[in-house]
């Protein structure tokens, strides 16, 4: 036995290594499962972002009732003509005016537009009194101020039926300490139907060129309206319509007892520059026994070019047996209606005419002249009488899109002959208003 050894060593030795061999090699594998990297997922298919995309308001459109039969093919000697056609076609597409234009939100399918005008100015305004009227106020200057509001959607539904809505309103400022708040529309339109409060389809001409007028509520109305295309120049509307909810009630007296609502149809033709609107009116005057008023329009507009300057006429007549409430603008109409009475009997006509002259680009000229004349049989008096003239002017400056600024000057003589009614101080007369003003648009 060599020194040092130890008897049984290499028994005890090889009885360690057949134990520490396997438990080192499961450390080893336990080491390695640990350090392993996980497992990866399957990769997903990466996202586009979304955002908003711009889109058009379109109205619903309704196929004609007689539509014409489609042009044939052209030969191809008269490919060159057809280029000429187009090119007009699309000059005249250019003079139209503009598609209202609005976003579809992410995860949306409906076109939304918001917009709006405001509208500050100063104003000045003198007063004469007629020989039998009450004194006339003093001469006074004022700050007007008006803000107006329209959000408007449009969807085209699966069947290619489109819905629309529309919801507008006008903040005017305090006059005498009293603000005012009106809804100028709140529709909703389904195809060839309008269902809400909009303005009258009997109405034509809106002076929507003159600042007086547009700081005026329009006569907006709760209607139920049908407009059918019947060729592609004619279009016929028929509609139901209820003054007493909206703001015809301001600037026209809305009789109660009513059982039925009024009743409007309108022809319209709109043909190369031409516009021409006719209409008819019939409304139920309660009483004992009950009666019905009527009223009829005829308007037309002429658009054009002269010597390189673009130009436009518009003339308008009216007439009405007790049916005040649709004669006139809405600045006569507010006047006639703070002395009439909603079962006064009543006859007469309104005649408006207007021109617009566009001097370049950017300057442009506004005038009109008008007349309303009622005649109001009440008792006790041989002839009541109510004539108002007007006439109006500007100079309206649009140095960019949306931005115009002008003056404005209009005079009035009103005649009010009306035995037994009290007359305000300032509605017979003459009245002379001059404004500058600036209007936003977005």
């Amino acid at each position: 036995m060599a020194c040092g050894s130890v008897p049984g060593g290499e028994l005890v030795g090889a009885a360690f290594w057949r134990a520490a061999l396997p438990a080192g090699l499961g450390l080893a594998l336990l080491s390695q499962i640990a350090l392993a990297a996980p497992a990866r997922l399957q990769s997903r298919p990466a996202q586009a972002p979304s955002f908003a995309r711009a889109c058009t308001i379109a109205l619903p459109e309704t196929p004609p009732l007689f539509a014409g039969k489609p042009a044939e093919p052209a030969a191809s000697g008269e490919d060159e003509a057809d280029d000429d056609s187009d090119d007009e076609e699309d000059e005249d597409e250019d003079d139209e005016d503009p598609p209202e234009r609005g976003l579809v939100l992410p995860g949306a399918a409906t076109c939304l537009s918001i917009t709006g005008t405001v509208s500050a100015g100063i104003q000045r305004d003198s007063f004469r009194a007629s020989r039998n009227g009450p004194p006339p106020p003093s001469s006074a200057t004022s700050f007007p101020i008006s803000a107006a509001f329209r959000i408007a959607t449009s969807h085209e539904l699966a069947s290619g039926l489109r819905v629309g809505t529309a919801f507008g309103f006008t903040m005017y400022g305090p006059v005498n300490g009293t603000s005012e708040t009106t809804i100028d529309e709140a529709t909703i339109l389904v195809g060839p139907w309008t269902f809400g409060l909009d303005t009258s389809r009997f109405a034509f001409w809106t002076g929507d060129e003159f600042i007086f007028s547009t700081r005026v509520p329009s006569r907006t109305v709760g209607l139920i309206a049908l407009e059918l295309p019947l060729t592609e120049s004619w279009t016929a509307t028929l509609a139901v319509e209820d003054p007493a909810l909206g703001n015809a009630s301001v600037t026209a007296p809305v009789q109660t007892g009513r059982r039925i609502p009024d009743t409007i149809g309108r022809l319209v033709y709109e043909q190369g520059g031409w516009t021409v609107h006719a209409a008819f009116a019939l409304r139920e005057i309660p009483g004992t026994p009950s009666r019905f008023g009527r009223a009829g329009i005829l308007g037309a507009t002429y658009e054009g070019e002269a010597f390189g300057k673009s130009w436009s006429l518009t003339a308008q007549l009216a007439g009405a047996i007790d049916g005040a409430p649709y004669l006139g603008s809405q600045l006569d109409a507010r006047i006639v209606n703070r002395v009439l009475v909603a079962t006064d009997a009543t006859r007469g006509f309104s005649t408006v005419v207007s021109g617009r002259l566009e001097w370049t680009d950017e300057l442009a000229s506004n005038l009109y002249l008008s007349r309303y004349w009622l005649e109001v049989p009440l008792a006790n008096q041989v002839r009541g009488e109510i004539r108002i003239d007007r006439f109006a002017a500007n100079l309206v400056w649009t140095p960019v899109e949306g931005l115009k600024l002008g003056i404005e000057n209009s005079i009035a003589w009103a005649k009010i002959a009306l035995t037994g009614r009290e007359i305000a101080a300032g509605l017979a007369g003459r009245q002379i208003s001059t404004q500058l003003f600036i209007e936003r648009s977005f």
